[in-house]
Parts: C-alpha cells; sequence; structure tokens
C-alpha cells in the first residue's frame, strides 16, 4: 500500500474540527468507520479503491485527529457530522462500517444526496440480540475513568473475540484490557464508547425505520462473524426495499479492516467497488 492519504478538516454545524483522510480520484465516497476504531483503520481499503474513487475517511469525534465528543453524546450529533461532511465532499455515496453503519443509514433516512450506500455489520438490536442492560454501566466506568472496565464491556457485549474471551467475567476482561491501553490512541477510543452504545440503544428493535431508505443498498457481512450481527444484516435485508445481500466466506467483524489489524481489505473492496460503480440516483 504505497498511496499516502491527505488530511483536512471539516467544521461541523457547532464549530468543532473533523477530520478527513481522503485518496484517489473519481466519485466521492465517505467511509463511517466504527466502535474502536478511527478512519485510518480503513486505510488499507480506502487505497484499494483510490483508482476509482475519491474516498474519504472520517474520524467521527472523539477519535483519531476529531474533536471532542459532547456528554453526554448522541446519535443525532453523528448524523449531523455526516452530513457536514457530505455538504463538504459532495459525496452521495456512504460507507458505514458496525456503528458506524447505524449512523449512515439513519442519514439516509433524512438525506436524498446518498444514493449509494453500504452497510456492513450494523449491531442493530433484534429481540433482545444484544446486552444494552450494561450501557450504563459502561458509561460510569468511562466517567470515573475506569477505562479498562469500560474496554470488558464493550468486548462483552460486541462479543469481540473466541466466545471463551468475551464470556469471562468483566474483572478478568478488565484486566487483560489493561496492556491494550498503553496507547493513547486506544484510550481515546475506549472513552468514545458511550457513543456507539448511544447510536446502538437508540435503534434497538427499529429496524422498520429503515423501511423508508431510498436509497441503493448493499449490507455486507462475513459468514463467520457473531449471530446477532448475522441476524442484524438478514432482518435490514427483508427491510430496506431492494436491498442486495453479499456474504464474505469465513469472514468476520474485522473484515474491512487494515491488513496489520486482522482485516481482509482486499476481499471487501471488489465488492464495494463493483457496488459503488454502478450508476447513482435514489429509486423511484
Amino acid at each position: 500500500m504505497t498511496s499516502s492519504l491527505t488530511t483536512t478538516t471539516v467544521d461541523a454545524a457547532d464549530g468543532t474540527a473533523l477530520a478527513l483522510h481522503s485518496v484517489g480520484t473519481g466519485p466521492d465516497v465517505v467511509v463511517v468507520h466504527g466502535a474502536m476504531q478511527s478512519g485510518r483503520s480503513q486505510r488499507d481499503l480506502a487505497v484499494l479503491l483510490a483508482d476509482r474513487f475519491r474516498v474519504h475517511l472520517l474520524d467521527r469525534r472523539g477519535r483519531g485527529a476529531s474533536g471532542p465528543l459532547p456528554v453526554p453524546p448522541t446519535q443525532d450529533l453523528a448524523v449531523a457530522d455526516l452530513r457536514a461532511v457530505l455538504d463538504a465532499t459532495g459525496a452521495d455515496r456512504v460507507v458505514g462500517i458496525s456503528s458506524g453503519a447505524l449512523i449512515a443509514a439513519r442519514a439516509a433516512l433524512e438525506d436524498e444526496r446518498i444514493t449509494r450506500l453500504v452497510l456492513f455489520e450494523p449491531p442493530l438490536p433484534v429481540d433482545g440480540s444484544m446486552r444494552l442492560d450494561l450501557a450504563d454501566e459502561l458509561v460510569a466506568a468511562v466517567a470515573r475513568g475506569d477505562l479498562a472496565r469500560a474496554a470488558a464491556i464493550g468486548m462483552k457485549v460486541a462479543e469481540m473475540g473466541p466466545p471463551w474471551m468475551f464470556g469471562l467475567p468483566l474483572p478478568v476482561l478488565a484486566l487483560a484490557s489493561r496492556a491494550m491501553l498503553r496507547s493513547p490512541e486506544r484510550r481515546r477510543m475506549v472513552e468514545a464508547l458511550p457513543e456507539d452504545f448511544a447510536v446502538v440503544a437508540a435503534n434497538a428493535d427499529r429496524a422498520d425505520d429503515l423501511a423508508a431508505i431510498r436509497a441503493s443498498t448493499l449490507l455486507v457481512d462475513g459468514t463467520a462473524t457473531r449471530p446477532y450481527l448475522r441476524l442484524a444484516v438478514a432482518t435490514l435485508a427483508a427491510t430496506i426495499p431492494g436491498a442486495t445481500h453479499v456474504e464474505l466466506p469465513g469472514q468476520w467483524h474485522s473484515a474491512t479492516q487494515n491488513s496489520d489489524e486482522y482485516g481482509h481489505p482486499e476481499l471487501v473492496a471488489p465488492v464495494l467497488a463493483s457496488f459503488l460503480t454502478q450508476g447513482a440516483g435514489a429509486r423511484t
């Protein structure tokens, strides 16, 4: 991967600086990352798409080079930030990753400029498929600076890693999380987890809302990912009119990430490129 990203900033409605890392030429595409990521977590994917698109990797508030999150964070603010980025770039194509997919979907409900929408494994709770009862405890842990416990709660709710790992008691998971928190970037990502939880909670059992999306929509998941994510994708594939569903054999939730972060962007990029290259325009 030799192409370099150029970093610029966009002013959100309240003046907060939102960082964009951009590469390539062609139609503009905005990528909205998920929890425990920053925009650069999809750097390799952006470079693979750069020969066909101008790809903009957004650092959501509280991550990367963007300004801080307010307390409490809200989904509405995250959606407004994405709209500010669309204003600045002129993009009509959006790729949402994990919790970023929920933000992208909500933006598409409000903004008909989004004509092509990719949702990768959105953590949409369906009939109690996620442990939202731990949300208040995570927010409290972040507020008192106990980031190890907050990270452990995030791992348990998201079911990241092998089942034996996220099945461990919270104190044991917290102890295992301390090494990760030596990185200032990782600490900042954990501090931002309340926003991811707020976004997930705001969409719990609300798949039917997304039936009003008019953008051409692609849903992507890996066949090896967690069951609750597979359920969310299958539910949305049956809900969003005309949506296309693509499964990545053997892949799981890290597939879009950089190669050195256990991702397989070389498998994701062709699927996205094929969909995003198709003619724009909202369906009637």
